[in-house]
């Protein structure tokens, strides 16, 4: 199989580079994390959604690109590399894949155009308190009503909820069936309580408390509501493990140069041979990390969600090894500057601090790629 970019691949990740380079350098984005209002640039994610990423995985016939796996991929790596903090992974990538997936074409054309203009952006809930990674165990509840449905219940760890205008929340229904409702958040009885993740990224927990929504709002039928949203948490995790990868690619690239430039007895420290055993090493997992990113994309291309679940676990358990070994590595090899605030390293290591846990760690991910050989 050709992993070779394609002419337009290149294009796309050139063209994102760009705008990150002419709206967002290091410092404008530690300014946005001083910021306690917003947790992201407004005006970063404006570009991005001018510049059309907001509908990088929307179907043409909704007026989106129309792409897959391989343009996720060189997209989210991107990201990576400028310590996005854009609401690209919860709207663009989550909610996107979950209109498609699950809305009738009613819904999709409604809430679309809001996604990709950047202006309604969408979360989807897949988690609650207290059950870790199994978005299979609901505890909130979805009760019809002559106004429509009444929800009552949980989640936790929203990404992208801090700024999203609609979350994507499952329920239960009496009989225990599982359905996807759109709750608004300025809707009566929904409480978010907003916090920034570790590399600064906005996420929220949700409390439902008698939200009463349209019947409309409820997006599934006919008990496939958990296989939509596992395929949805597969492409979040597809998308963590590219983030990974750029996330790493950087590190690696200032502790190396920073190798050639820290002086010690005279000479670089990089000429000594322990250090340029642990570069060594730091290059190998890189691009170790790189194949499974490449299999993991090919896997979503495929129909079998078995084998999709089997790969992207199996990738993303390797890729977090690799994101831990790599940020210890280039921290213990800068020493203490390796963990300033001022130092763009530090950032990148807590963006691979979260990649690693974010939609399952490793041990969740092994126990997926065990229970679906």
């Amino acid at each position: 199989m050709d992993f070779t970019l394609t002419e337009e691949q290149v294009l796309i990740r050139e063209s994102l580079s760009k705008a990150f380079q002419t709206d967002y350098d290091f410092d404008k984005r530690r300014a946005v994390l001083e910021d306690a209002a917003t947790f992201h640039s407004p005006a970063m994610w404006s570009t991005i959604a001018e510049s059309g990423f907001t509908g990088l995985l929307a179907p043409e016939d909704s007026d989106g690109f129309g792409g897959g796996a391989a343009e996720l991929m060189v997209v989210a790596e991107e990201l990576a590399r400028h310590l996005s903090l854009e609401p690209f992974l919860s709207s663009a990538v989550m909610a996107v894949r979950l209109l498609d997936l699950a809305s009738d074409a009613t819904e999709r054309t409604l809430r679309m155009p809001g996604l990709l203009s950047g202006e309604q952006p969408g979360a989807v809930a897949l988690y609650e308190p207290g059950e870790r990674y199994a978005m299979e165990n609901v505890a909130t509840t979805a009760v019809e009503t002559g106004e429509g449905w009444r929800l009552n219940g949980a989640k936790a760890v929203v990404i992208g909820a801090d700024a999203a205008a609609w979350i994507a929340v499952s329920a239960k229904l009496e009989g225990d069936d599982v359905d996807i409702f759109v709750v608004e958040t300025d809707a009566n009885g929904v409480k978010r309580n907003p916090y920034r993740l570790v590399d600064g990224r906005g996420a929220a927990d949700l409390e439902l408390k008698d939200v009463v929504v349209p019947l409309s709002a409820r997006l599934t039928s006919g008990g496939d509501a958990v296989a939509i949203l596992s395929e949805v948490e597969d492409w979040a995790v597809l998308t963590m493990a590219a983030e990974s990868l750029g996330a790493m690619e950087c590190a690696k690239d200032l502790t190396l140069e920073y190798l050639k430039t820290r002086q010690q007895f005279g000479q670089p420290i990089g000429s000594f041979q322990v250090l340029q055993h642990d570069m060594a090493n730091i290059l190998s997992e890189v691009e170790y990390a790189r194949s499974m990113v490449y299999w993991a994309a090919a896997a979503m291309a495929g129909d079998d969600p078995i084998t999709r679940r089997h790969t992207i676990s199996g990738a993303k358990a390797y890729i977090d090894k690799a994101a831990r070994f790599v940020a210890e590595k280039t921290v213990q090899m800068h020493g203490g500057v390796g963990v300033t605030d001022e130092y763009a390293l530090s950032h990148y290591v807590k963006r691979l601090t979260l990649t690693q846990i974010l939609f399952g760690d490793r041990d969740e991910h092994l126990t997926r790629f065990l229970e679906t050989a």
